[in-house]
């Protein structure tokens, strides 16, 4: 993982552990390791795991991160505002799904919205979601809304509270709980705070459970001890079309997802229709680039990343002497260039946040 980050374009410095945040059923924000998970076994072959057992008592997941927009990240930089800044003041703010919503468009052609407010020196990003979107998410099929439920249970069937414990997957998966960590890193110039959902810790034989002690640094110093895993599911792949999707989509977006919170891996479950996982299989971080390199590289990632910062950060320039947030919407249009609106409506800082 950290010979790959050598490229001959601009390179991301390794990212550092800066903070957690747990979300709980009622999607609040907590300063804990409360929703911290662990992935005690990596078994690669075959499995039998039934995603739809006891699916009907999930608690399902009532907002969207549109609604929430940023505001969870918000509630993190100013509880711990004294222990970050200025330390690890940044030139941008945001989610990793934003940063990695950029990567992606190097490759595809899909409409973005990114809304960005600059307030006391920094750029906050927050994705948001077309009208398209809006509609297209409204109006899911039934079978739709079955696959996101089968990852969430999938997720359950994995990990478990503590190391070394078996998952209980007969309790209600609760899809509003989550657990997070916040980085920060450099792209060139750039530096960079952002969040991040994690699934699960990776356990080993030395892998100590959770520090029943409340305090900020014991807790960060046993996150920044220990290595993540992403997990996902996937139809199983039976024809090479579907093959070449799962690498040009799928795992572009899951080593993004890796390399920009230094995961060790992604463990994927492949599943038939009916819901059936079959097969397990773990993908090194590292090894997920060599094996896609006919589809994507990720130094165009990286560069088109940089590249949009740049366009953001000069987009700014002539408001540097405004005192409040000034916010600017850009949208990827379907031939690459970006369209900048002005004078959009500042929905992304709150005012309990710019005036605190």
């Amino acid at each position: 993982m950290r010979n790959s980050r050598s490229h001959i374009g601009k390179t991301l410095s390794e990212p550092i552990i800066i903070g957690y945040m747990s979300v709980d059923v009622d999607r609040q924000y907590h300063s804990d390791l409360s929703q911290l998970k662990f992935l005690n076994s990596i078994n690669n072959g075959s499995t039998s795991l039934d995603l739809n057992h006891n699916i009907t008592s999930a608690v399902k997941r009532n907002t969207e991160d549109n609604e929430e927009k940023i505001d969870l990240l918000l509630k993190f930089l100013q509880d711990k505002h004294q222990y970050l800044f200025p330390q690890f003041q940044a030139d941008f703010i945001t989610y990793r799904r934003t940063l990695i919503s950029v990567m992606c468009a190097a490759f595809d052609q899909e409409r973005i919205l990114i809304r960005a407010s600059l307030f006391k020196g920094s750029i906050y990003l927050c994705s948001i979601e077309s009208e398209q979107k809006i509609s297209r998410r409204k109006s899911r099929s039934k079978e739709e809304m079955k696959f996101c439920a089968w990852g969430y249970k999938f997720e359950q069937y994995m990990s478990s509270d503590q190391p070394n414990l078996e998952p209980d997957i007969q309790a209600p998966v609760i899809e509003n709980a989550e657990f997070s960590m916040f980085y920060y890193s450099k792209l060139g110039d750039y530096r960079l705070l952002y969040g991040a959902q994690i699934d699960s810790l990776l356990t080993e034989k030395s892998t100590l459970p959770k520090p029943k002690a409340k305090d900020f640094d014991t807790n960060l110093n046993y996150l920044r001890s220990n290595s993540f895993a992403e997990l996902k599911t996937n139809r199983e792949i039976q024809y090479m079309r579907q093959e070449f999707f799962f690498k040009k989509h799928k795992l572009l977006l899951c080593w993004c997802q890796c390399y920009l919170a230094n995961l060790k891996g992604l463990y994927v479950g492949f599943r038939n229709d009916q819901g059936i996982v079959e097969r397990l299989q773990w993908f090194d971080t590292q090894d997920i680039v060599s094996y896609c390199k006919y589809e994507w590289h990720p130094q165009i990632a990286l560069d088109y990343l940089n590249q949009f910062l740049t366009f953001v950060k000069r987009s700014f320039e002539q408001y540097q002497n405004q005192t409040g947030p000034v916010t600017l919407q850009f949208q990827f249009n379907i031939d690459k260039s970006i369209s900048v609106t002005e004078n959009c409506d500042n929905d992304i800082l709150p005012t309990w946040y710019t005036q605190a």
